[in-house]
């Protein structure tokens, strides 16, 4: 019984951290596929953007779907359509192919995420299912790191880079689909319709909780990776691409290093303490974009690597934990739903800004409308208590 738990709980960390790696694994070498098939800046943006929406159509439309057929036929599912993406990727002769592969991604995301995120609080030991968030962000972390260190140094090492480098990533699916193949089944035998997002009215507070932690988290996320980069650029003089991967893995690294240290921390703490850490992180890579100081830049990285970890672990955690298990991946769904949302208008929305008004500008407000967030995100659990005290005292007076 533990070793067949520890299996679960292992597939699903696995497949929470392939997540990130099928998500990161085009970032580094979009610019290539653009110097090497001329390529116009609309089209890689267009190629980048296809992924976010096919995964909030797809958490829109089926976020709920293992609470009806099961963790293993959702996760199975996800990561049959991330290999069959993948190999698209490896494959892909135009930019076409591209589109398709990242569509296909996206949709595969979306339907192993929740699932495994929802395994991870169903499998672990008994009594510590609020580890389920900080296990959920190490594995994301850590799935994020690889991809941008091995994006970066397939791009300087191989010959063939564009499609090479998508190989280890396709030979991890299918060895965590083989795993995924081994959960025990179970489901309500509902089948696989169509069933809008909806969330049970006892959990909307828990809701609203864990999206506004993994908002800010998320649309973070999206700062650094998408403005940070240019940043880094211009601080260390180089446009290698190996170098600029290792600088942004550094965000990773803390994030996931944070969540294990800080795997024991209920929400009430780490959501205040992350915001904390996100608003002074974000206020460094302000200062840094000023004054050009790579080491404020790489102590900002460090920081809102902190803040992320500890509001999306928060975020994640409160939902996996509290949510009945007949509507968990429904409410982990509906979390990782609005995480996505924000970041892909905050990645769009900064990069019109960025090329409009300068990179300046972009990341000044960026930063403002994301402490704000996670002020708010910070002050969240407070408030969730302070309701459902008042509601306690409403229901049974003295």
């Amino acid at each position: 019984m533990a070793s067949s738990r520890r299996t679960a709980f292992g597939t699903g960390a696995l497949t929470a951290a392939l997540a990130l790696w099928t998500s990161g694994a085009p970032s580094v070498v979009y610019p290539s596929y653009g110097r090497e098939w001329s390529l116009p800046p609309a089209l890689t943006t267009a190629v980048f953007g296809v992924y976010p929406v096919s995964l909030l159509l797809v958490l829109g439309l089926f976020g709920g779907i293992s609470d009806r057929v099961g963790r293993r036929a959702a996760i199975v599912l996800g990561l049959a359509l991330m290999a069959v993406g993948t190999l698209a990727f490896a494959l892909a002769p135009s930019v076409e192919v591209l589109l398709v592969a990242r569509a296909v991604t996206g949709v595969g995301v979306g339907f192993a995420l929740s699932p495994a995120t929802a395994l991870l609080a169903e499998h672990a030991r008994p009594g510590r299912g609020h580890i389920a968030g900080a296990v959920a962000t190490a594995s994301t972390a850590a799935g994020l790191t690889v991809a941008l260190v091995l994006g970066g140094a397939f791009l300087a090492l191989l010959p063939d880079p564009l499609h090479l480098s998508y190989c280890p990533l396709l030979a991890a699916v299918l060895l965590t689909l083989l795993l995924a193949l081994r959960l025990p089944g179970g489901g309500a035998g509902a089948g696989v319709g169509v069933q809008l997002l909806r969330v049970e009215r006892s959990l909307r507070g828990v809701v609203v909780q864990g999206a506004l932690g993994v908002a800010a988290a998320y649309g973070t996320g999206g700062v650094v990776l998408a403005l940070g980069a240019d940043v880094a650029v211009g601080l260390l003089h180089t446009a290698s691409p190996l170098v600029i991967g290792l600088v942004l893995a550094l965000s990773a690294v803390t994030i996931g290093v944070t969540a294990l240290l800080a795997r024991g921390l209920r929400a009430a703490s780490a959501a205040p303490a992350g915001a904390i850490g996100m608003v002074v992180g974000l206020a460094a890579l302000v200062a840094a974009s000023i004054t050009g100081s790579l080491v404020v830049f790489l102590v900002s990285i460090v920081l809102t690597g902190i803040g992320y970890s500890l509001l999306f672990s928060a975020g994640v955690g409160v939902a996996a934990e509290l949510a009945p298990a007949a509507h968990r991946a429904s409410t982990v769904s509906a979390v990782y739903f609005a995480g996505y949302a924000v970041q892909a208008l905050t990645a769009i929305g900064l990069g019109q800004l960025a090329t409009a008004e300068g990179l300046l500008p972009a990341i000044a407000t960026g930063a403002a409308v994301l402490a704000t967030l996670a002020v708010i995100a910070g002050a969240a659990p407070f408030v969730r208590a302070h309701r459902a005290a008042r509601s306690a005292l409403e229901g049974n007076p003295a």
